[in-house]
């Protein structure tokens, strides 16, 4: 009987080392909650993270580029970042009850994909349907929801403030446009999430009294029904309503796409 171990030490080794080391990464939590539902993707996220320099890696290309890679990059304070972070600091002390320096909280950038910026801020302990009441509804702004927002995935409440920073657009990314869900999660792309992108709808409407997909739809790649039907979103001109629907993952449309959100790590 072969006494040849069925795993390399080398290979048992550094499992150790990135479990010993996943707490010092400082991980967003919402990107945890992902993988640890998303058990597929773990294996191409190590072989995208686990390449020696000069080698390529065999995981298949992303139908999108990632956004360092297609942008022109801008200085922040070339960018109109400064306002908004005063804007959406004002609408959670107003409407969230949270005050907060977002700059003395997060390690915000100083180099940004984008011109014009919307800084999406989670404060933590609010789930999906207190984001509806106290954001959406709190603005006077009608909700319709094609099926209850809490069955969807992520829609508990992250235990710690989160920011991500997306493009200050009313229509999602362009690269993203006419894509299926799958295909999203493809790009390996971090997107705005259904709670996310009600805070940064109510943010958007609060600073400038108009209203993100009046003729388009966002997906919510990662927020998925038990049965892995996918959350979409935007604005119904017709019904004056906020509408949270869903599409299967396979779906492709073209005045449907997403918006990359770029984490900020909290400071330590």
């Amino acid at each position: 009987m072969s006494t040849e171990p069925t795993i390399r030490k080398s290979t048992h080794d550094l499992a150790l080392l990135i479990a010993s080391n996943v707490g010092a990464a400082q991980l967003p939590e919402e990107v945890e909650a992902y993988f640890l539902g998303h058990k597929q993707d773990v294996i191409p996220a190590i072989r995208r993270g686990f390449i020696l320099s000069g080698q390529e890696t065999t995981v298949a290309e992303p139908t999108v580029q990632p956004v360092a890679a297609r942008s022109t990059l801008f200085n922040a304070s070339e960018t109109d970042l400064d306002w908004w972070i005063g804007q959406v600091q004002g609408f959670a002390k107003k409407h969230l009850g949270v005050i907060i320096d977002l700059r003395e909280r997060f390690a915000i950038p100083t180099i940004l994909p984008w011109k014009s910026v919307i800084p999406v801020f989670d404060p933590g302990g609010l789930t999906n349907r207190g984001m509806i009441k106290r954001a959406l509804k709190n603005l006077r702004l009608a909700v319709h929801e094609e099926t209850d927002v809490m069955n969807y995935a992520g829609a508990e409440a992250f235990k710690e403030p989160t920011l991500h920073l997306i493009e200050n657009s009313i229509r999602p990314n362009e690269r993203t446009m006419g894509m299926s869900p799958d295909q999203l999660v493809g790009t390996g792309e971090p997107y705005l999430r259904l709670r996310g992108y009600g805070l940064a709808f109510a943010a958007r409407f609060l600073a400038k009294n108009d209203y993100l997909d009046p003729e388009t739809f966002t997906w919510f790649p990662q927020d998925r029904l038990s049965d892995d039907r996918v959350a979409h979103s935007g604005w119904n001109p017709g019904d004056l309503w906020v509408g949270f629907y869903w599409g299967r993952p396979d779906r492709r449309n073209p005045g449907r796409g997403a918006r990359v959100a770029i984490p900020v790590p909290l400071n330590p």
